[in-house]
């Protein structure tokens, strides 16, 4: 290839690469490669492009070349770290950080991230105890130290634990609180006290933050809230950030500030910045839908605000942080005693706390699609997939011959393929009779949820959002909660529709024997029309909840 054209290529790919066409960038940087294979542009470009179009093998493998022929190459190695971490391949990713460290290329705090990683898909109980293990050692060891730790939480940003460590059977009060503790310690910035201005209008103010109020579980969960709240009595602010997607629910937040609904405000990308921001707004309330899921949200929780802070089950986990006063949640779905589970006071709504619109679907399934026996599926993201339910996935097949049983990849298909190994290892589970989806659109995955003959709520950490999607076309979900919150979602809103004789199981052998019954059912049609309707009388728009929760936001401020 002469220069010139190379030259001429290169620029028309780079000009791909900004116009985010990326397999078109990616297809002539490979071919420019071929001719270059050693020039470090191109394998950066290269690097980037496989990225984007979510490849991360290829990714990680031009990454290594880039390292191979110039260890100290600006970024390379800090990229392929997160490359690995998103493939979950800890081990090897600890390894560059040592080397990272060693060749001095990383600075301190990546030691630091080294010991709080945690892996997305566990292979067995073993491996989650020890892992737990580890890191509540890594963590004590660090508080009881006399050394000082002073981080920069916009240029040393570690990702923190919170959400991490939902997805198992225990309670994570303790280590949680102790988290906070330790993040205290290595961030100053989050000791900062504020001065807090009285509010001086009528209305009450309060303010919902969070990265997602888009097209996106939080956004579907809570837009319904946002928009009905009696905007005579209180003054709404939504605060996104910069990384906040711009979807149809986004577009639905605009559209009401200009009907002087509300207003927006997007968060700049510096931490004090983001607090100024908001401290301006003089809120009574600032309510974060979910704590753990942004890593730039969840650093902001620990910082007073607000006269009174809020969460919510948009991650159904206390925060064990006394920044935040309250957690929102439902008597429909709170275990007797769950007060100990959590450090924020709870605050019980009469019922689900959410307004949620139906799902909106254009091409409906027919009759014929829907009564179909023997289609079970766990359509949930794949680290709620625990190794004891690997048990029941087994019998199931054991006891229904005909059973097929569907999950569906994440979006690097990367967690599937451990999960895949780990159930190669399962001499009870007949792979043959179990099928990976790719990625679906929203719509087909609804529809998916609709030719299902029964749903499988995965155990200790359960569904959420899906459910009430999935109560488009009623499919039954079986659901074996725990006294946690994270367990009891479907529970709840079983309780909120009255379903006669819910599937809500106490035992393993009751889950699969009650998940094939349905998968089985002769009127399967029927069964499913009765979960849908009972789901458009007492789920969807709840009017109810609004002025519930107006009482509950009253009483807050007093």
């Amino acid at each position: 290839m002469l220069e010139i054209e190379a030259k001429n290529k290169f620029e028309l790919a780079q000009k791909y690469f900004e116009d985010k066409v990326y397999v078109k960038a990616q297809m002539i940087w490979l071919e420019i490669h071929d001719y270059y294979p050693k020039n470090l542009q191109v394998l950066r470009n290269l690097s980037l492009a496989f990225y984007y179009n979510k490849d991360l093998g290829e990714a990680e493998k031009t990454l290594k070349k880039i390292i191979n022929i110039n260890e100290k190459e600006p970024n390379a190695v800090v990229m392929l770290i997160l490359v690995l971490e998103d493939q979950d391949k800890l081990d090897e990713a600890k390894k560059y950080i040592e080397f990272g460290l060693k060749k001095k290329l990383l600075d301190s705090h990546w030691e630091i991230k080294k010991k709080l990683m945690l892996p997305t898909i566990f292979s067995d109980l073993k491996n989650i105890d020890d892992v737990r293990n580890d890191l509540n050692k890594n963590i004590e060891k660090i508080l009881n130290s006399d050394q000082i730790i002073s981080l920069s939480i916009d240029t040393q940003l570690i990702k923190p634990v919170h959400f991490d460590l939902s997805y198992d059977q225990y309670d994570n009060l303790l280590i949680n609180k102790k988290c906070v503790d330790f993040y205290r310690k290595i961030y100053p910035q989050l000791n900062k006290i504020n001065y807090l201005k009285k509010n001086s209008t009528n209305k009450i103010k309060i303010g919902f933050i969070s990265e997602y109020l888009t097209d996106h579980t939080i956004g579907k969960l809570f837009k319904g809230i946002i928009l009905n709240l009696n905007k005579k009595d209180f003054e709404i602010k939504i605060f996104h950030t910069t990384k906040t997607k711009k979807g149809q629910i986004y577009g639905d937040f605009l559209e009401a500030e200009k009907n002087n609904q509300l207003k927006n405000f997007i968060l700049p990308a510096k931490f004090e910045d983001k607090q100024k921001i908001i401290v301006n707004e003089n809120l009574d309330i600032l309510f974060y839908p979910e704590i753990g899921l942004s890593l730039e949200i969840y650093y902001m929780s620990f910082i007073k605000l607000a006269t009174y802070q809020i969460t919510s089950w948009g991650h159904p986990e206390t925060t064990g942080n006394k920044m935040i006063d309250y957690f929102l949640t439902s008597k429909l779905i709170e275990s007797e005693g769950s007060e100990r589970y959590f450090s924020e006071k709870l605050l019980y709504a009469d019922h689900l706390p959410m307004y949620y619109y139906p799902p909106d679907i254009k091409n409906n399934l027919q009759k014929s699609e829907l009564a179909k026996n023997n289609i079970y599926s766990c359509p949930q993201t794949l680290f709620k997939i625990h190794p004891e339910f690997d048990e029941i996935i087994g019998k199931i097949q054991k006891k229904d011959k005909n059973a097929k049983i569907y999950f569906i990849k994440d979006v690097y298909k990367t967690y599937y393929k451990k999960l895949l190994n780990r159930f190669k290892k399962n001499k009870e589970i007949d792979l043959d009779r179990i099928e990976f989806l790719d990625g679906l659109s929203w719509e087909d995955y609804i529809n998916h949820c609709g030719q299902a003959s029964v749903l499988l709520d995965p155990i200790y950490f359960g569904a959420g959002n899906s459910f009430y999607e999935s109560m488009f076309y009623g499919t039954p979900t079986v659901s074996k909660p725990t006294k946690y919150t994270k367990s009891r979602l479907v529970l709840g809103a079983y309780k909120q529709m009255q379903i006669e004789e819910a599937p809500i199981v106490n035992s393993v052998d009751e889950y699969i024997n009650k998940s094939i019954e349905i998968a089985n059912h002769k009127n399967l049609y029927d069964l499913k029309n009765y979960y849908n309707e009972k789901a458009k009388k007492k789920l969807y728009k709840n009017k109810d909840i609004i002025p519930n929760l107006e009482k509950i936001f009253k009483s807050i401020v007093g």
